[in-house]
Formats: structure tokens, C-alpha cells, sequence
């Protein structure tokens, strides 16, 4: 719903591991071919390397309508997506500052205070599921594997997802936008955080 006018890295525990996934989550895992399971290493975006000639984009530019109030929605999925990671700012053309890494917990309160506050023009904003996520992983590149012309300032590392384990208490999946995929982790490990909410 809107509510208004639009005009040092923390070392996560040790407890995340690989996931094998089940098979209903085959079209979210082929977004993400490619990718190692190699942890969860943060490197500048600056870093990044795009195969463009033997890669087809899975994010392309055109699929996205740019806001210039910092949100950008994915026209494919119809999604409403901040373009900067919480703890940045938009600056009008990209993201300034350094995005914050909390636990899963904190993830879900900090999109529930930024709701409360009316702060980014709506109150529906949400840490994303899996698939939503998975949606804006850039195939081509690495390093980090997301469309830095929408995305700007994206860390090459860990994502939290909202997505709990149904099997492990206490854990939660998240993606790693280096070389890291899908993985399930501790909901007290520390991530970045995207949010998300359904247009318009």
C-alpha cells in the first residue's frame, strides 16, 4: 500500500551449509547455473566479470522500469524492488554507503520499522522468498552476479532470503551474489538484505 508522494563486513558462522534442493525449486535453481558453493567472500563491485558474449542475460536492463525515487520494477515479474541494499542510500543516480549485514530476525524487524515509518512510499515492503530473489540473479556475471545498472553498489556476497527452513529450526536460505548460490544458514548469521514488494 503507499503511504506517501514518490517524488566492516561482519564474517558469517560457521554453521551455514550446502542445500539440495527439492525438485519443485528446479526453475529457481537453473537461475542460478553456474554458481560454486565457494562462501560467502565479499569482493567491491568493481570486481565483477559479465560473460556477455557466451552467456545470454537472465536480468537484462529492458526488463526493468527505473524510478527516480530509487525503486525499479521488474516488468517480467511485476515486482517492486529497492535498488540500493539497506544501510545505502539512493543519491539519485546510485547508492552511497555501505549495506549493512543482520541477522534474519533483524532483516524481517527492519522491513517491519520501515513499513511502520512510511519512510520509502509504502508499507509493504518485505525481505524477499527465494524465488523472488532469484529473479534478479545476473547469470552472465560474477562478482558480483546481479545487473549493476539497476542494482548499483550491489555486494559481492551473502543475501538473506525470507524463506525459513522447513526442515532445520532455526534456519533460513539465503543467496550469495559472488560465486556462493543457494544456501541455508543460520537465522543469527549476518547478510545483506534487498527489499521487495508486489506493484504498483
Amino acid at each position: 500500500m503507499r503511504v506517501a508522494s514518490r517524488p566492516k563486513a561482519q564474517a558469517l558462522a560457521s554453521t551455514s551449509k550446502l542445500v539440495s534442493l527439492p525438485s519443485n525449486w528446479r526453475r529457481c535453481a537453473w537461475l542460478l547455473v553456474g554458481w560454486a558453493c565457494l562462501g560467502f567472500e565479499a569482493r567491491a563491485s568493481a570486481d565483477q566479470v559479465c560473460d556477455k558474449e557466451g552467456v545470454k542475460p537472465s536480468s537484462p536492463i529492458d526488463r526493468f522500469v527505473n524510478e527516480d525515487d530509487g525503486t525499479a520494477v521488474d516488468q517480467l515479474t511485476q515486482l517492486m524492488w529497492m535498488r540500493c541494499a539497506m544501510g545505502q542510500s539512493w543519491t539519485g543516480k546510485s547508492c552511497q554507503g555501505n549495506a549493512v549485514r543482520l541477522s534474519w530476525h533483524d532483516s524481517v524487524g527492519a522491513a517491519a520499522k520501515l513499513n511502520q515509518s512510511g519512510s520509502h512510499f509504502y508499507n509493504d515492503w518485505r525481505v524477499p522468498s527465494l524465488r523472488e530473489l532469484a529473479t534478479v540473479a545476473e547469470r552472465q556475471c560474477m562478482g558480483p552476479r546481479i545487473n549493476l545498472q539497476i542494482f548499483p553498489g550491489t555486494p559481492a556476497a551473502g543475501f538473506w532470503t525470507g524463506t525459513a527452513s522447513l526442515q532445520d529450526k532455526g534456519e533460513a536460505y539465503s543467496l550469495d551474489f559472488d560465486q556462493g548460490g543457494i544456501r541455508q544458514a543460520a537465522q543469527g548469521s549476518a547478510m545483506h538484505v534487498r527489499l521487495v514488494r508486489t506493484a504498483p
